[in-house]
Parts: C-alpha cells; sequence; structure tokens
C-alpha cells in the first residue's frame, strides 16, 4: 500500500499545487521556467518546483478521497491506511534520517529536527510539460562583444595607421590653410610669417585668422582640421569605466549548503578548517539559527538550482547536509 500511496501522491501534484499528508505536513507546487544547466550542457523543460512545509498538518479529505477512488476502499478504510503511512514515515525519519517518496523527491532529517526535501527529476509534473525532454547539447563557444573590443584596444597604435592616411592628413592640416592665404593676395609679409607659426601638423585642429589690410577689407575667420584620433583616449577611458561597473555588479549568493551547526564559534572555525582542507575554500559561517547555534555553509549560490545539484553531490559524503535560503 504504501508504493500505491506514493503514486496517489505523485499524481495529485500534476493535478493540484498543494498535496497534504493529513499529521506529517504537505507539498507546494510553483511554476518553474525552463532553464539550462552551462556546466552540463543540459537544457531543462519547464516544470513545477516542489517544496515541502511541514506546518501544513490539516485534512483537506483530497489524499483520502484519492486512495479511497483509487484503491476501492470506504473513505474511513482509505483513513485508516493512510495514517498507517504517516506512521512508517515517521518511524523511517527517526530511524534512518530519511525517506523517498516515488517520483517526488526525498525527505530528510536534519541534526535539528528540521525535515528538508530535495525534488525528485524522475517525473515533471507540469501537465504543459507533457512528452518534454531534457535535452543535452555541444558547448558553443562565442567570443563576447566586450572581448572583441578589449582585444581591438590593446591593438591600437597610431605609428601603425595606414600609410595612404597619414601624409595626406598631414598635406591637409599645411596645404590647404596655405592655400587660402596665398588666394587672399596679402601682401603684409609680417603677418603672413605670423600665420606659418600658427600651423601645425601636429594639432588636432588649426585656426587661421587673417586681418583685413589697407589695400583688402576681406576676412578668414576659421578653419579647422579633425583628427580621427581625437577622442581615443576618452573612448578607452569610457570603455574600462563600463567594465568596471559591470564588475561591480555582482549578485550575492542566497542559497548556502549547511555542513553542520554549532554551539560555539570555535567549534565552527574547526569545522570551517576542515572543510577548507577538503578544497571547500568557499567555505564560512552563515549567521546563527534561532536557537541560537553557528551555521557553517560548505558554499553559497545565487540559483536556487545550482544549489540542489551541489547538494546531491554533497550528500554522498554528507548524508545531513541541507539547504539554507536566505532573502
Amino acid at each position: 500500500m504504501k508504493a500505491n500511496i506514493n503514486k496517489h501522491i505523485s499524481d495529485l501534484l500534476c493535478e493540484h499545487n498543494c498535496v497534504i499528508i493529513p499529521e506529517f505536513g504537505g507539498f507546494v507546487a510553483n511554476y518553474e521556467s525552463a532553464f539550462i544547466d552551462s556546466r552540463t550542457n543540459h537544457m531543462f523543460a519547464p516544470k513545477k518546483s516542489i517544496v515541502f512545509n511541514r506546518s501544513l498538518k490539516n485534512n483537506d479529505g483530497l489524499l483520502v478521497n484519492e486512495i479511497a477512488v483509487g484503491e476501492g476502499l470506504t473513505f474511513k478504510q482509505a483513513k485508516k491506511e493512510l495514517d498507517k503511512y504517516v506512521l512508517n514515515l515517521n518511524e523511517s525519519l527517526s530511524l534512518y534520517k530519511k525517506v523517498f517518496i516515488d517520483d517526488v523527491g526525498t525527505l530528510l532529517l536534519t541534526s535539528d529536527e528540521k525535515v528538508l526535501f530535495v525534488q525528485s527529476n524522475s517525473r515533471n509534473h507540469l501537465l504543459d510539460s507533457y512528452g518534454f525532454s531534457t535535452i543535452q547539447y555541444p558547448a558553443i563557444q562565442r567570443t563576447s562583444v566586450q572581448e572583441r573590443f578589449e582585444e581591438k584596444i590593446k591593438h591600437i597604435d597610431k605609428s601603425h595607421l595606414p600609410s595612404n592616411k597619414k601624409p595626406w592628413l598631414k598635406a591637409a592640416a599645411v596645404l590647404l590653410p596655405l592655400l587660402m592665404v596665398s588666394a587672399l593676395g596679402i601682401s603684409n609679409k609680417d603677418k603672413i610669417h605670423s600665420v606659418y607659426a600658427n600651423l601645425s601638423p601636429f594639432s588636432s585642429s588649426t585656426t587661421v585668422n587673417v586681418e583685413s589690410t589697407e589695400t583688402t577689407n576681406i576676412t578668414y575667420s576659421s578653419f579647422e582640421v579633425e583628427s580621427p584620433t581625437n577622442n581615443i583616449e576618452d573612448a578607452v577611458l569610457t570603455f574600462y569605466e563600463a567594465k568596471n561597473n559591470m564588475a561591480a555588479a555582482v549578485e550575492v549568493p542566497k542559497h548556502f549548503i549547511i555542513a553542520g551547526a554549532f554551539s560555539t564559534e570555535r567549534n565552527a572555525n574547526k569545522m570551517i578548517s576542515k572543510l577548507q582542507k577538503s578544497n571547500f575554500s568557499s567555505s564560512k559561517i552563515v549567521g546563527k539559527s534561532k536557537s541560537g547555534l553557528y551555521r557553517v555553509s560548505y558554499d553559497g549560490f545565487v540559483n536556487s538550482s545550482d544549489a540542489i545539484i551541489a547538494l546531491r553531490e554533497i550528500k554522498k559524503t554528507n548524508p545531513s547536509a541541507w539547504l539554507l535560503s536566505t532573502h
């Protein structure tokens, strides 16, 4: 009967978002979008993300009625079978610290008498995703726009400008103002020498002012030659400022895999040293529990799915490890 009740719970989670096991706890399902695991190159379909709430214990009749209809029992007989099932769950948690419910997940009893739930991936309870399967794809190597731009900046060298452009820029900076001055027919040599002195092929802009003479009343006010490298320094500074701002916007981990909880900070630090020797360099104390225990974590994660995947690996060596989510 235990296997049948497990199946009834799993089936109900496909049709409902809350299934309560009377006097034990309830499973609550929420929609989770499709996502890609970049570490394993797997693409997962949308699904129901299931959590366990120990405080949901009131009998709403949903599970009892499902057992009665599915097994051909009366409501009273189904309630009796469910009571035996709950008693078996509590005994298994007390003796073995864990209980596995087929196609739903695993319940784990922690050292501070809390129940942790790890969802099983053997069944997708979202009916809209029926028939969808997990897809593994080959890794795609891409070079971002930022990386390409960074690479170009490294190779900027003013001395290697194209040979067909640099001489013409210098010639334009010198010859055009001279041609304009000659066309004006200015006879005042001192003023022309002053114009020559102001000409420079290496400046970003050149301005020539010619005042009227005794015989001429023509004024040439402004002539500018713009260099294509005028603003390169500003562009590079702006790029690196943007890059630093992007690097500063780092998300803070909100999900931590807890290795244990200790009554003294000294014992917690001993655990941290032990974990760091086992290549868990990000191990640290993650606050205190309500009972005043120092919680020591293996590592922290921004994404809850990454944390659950890591927890499964850690439980192979430490079945008592559990997941703490902060907000």
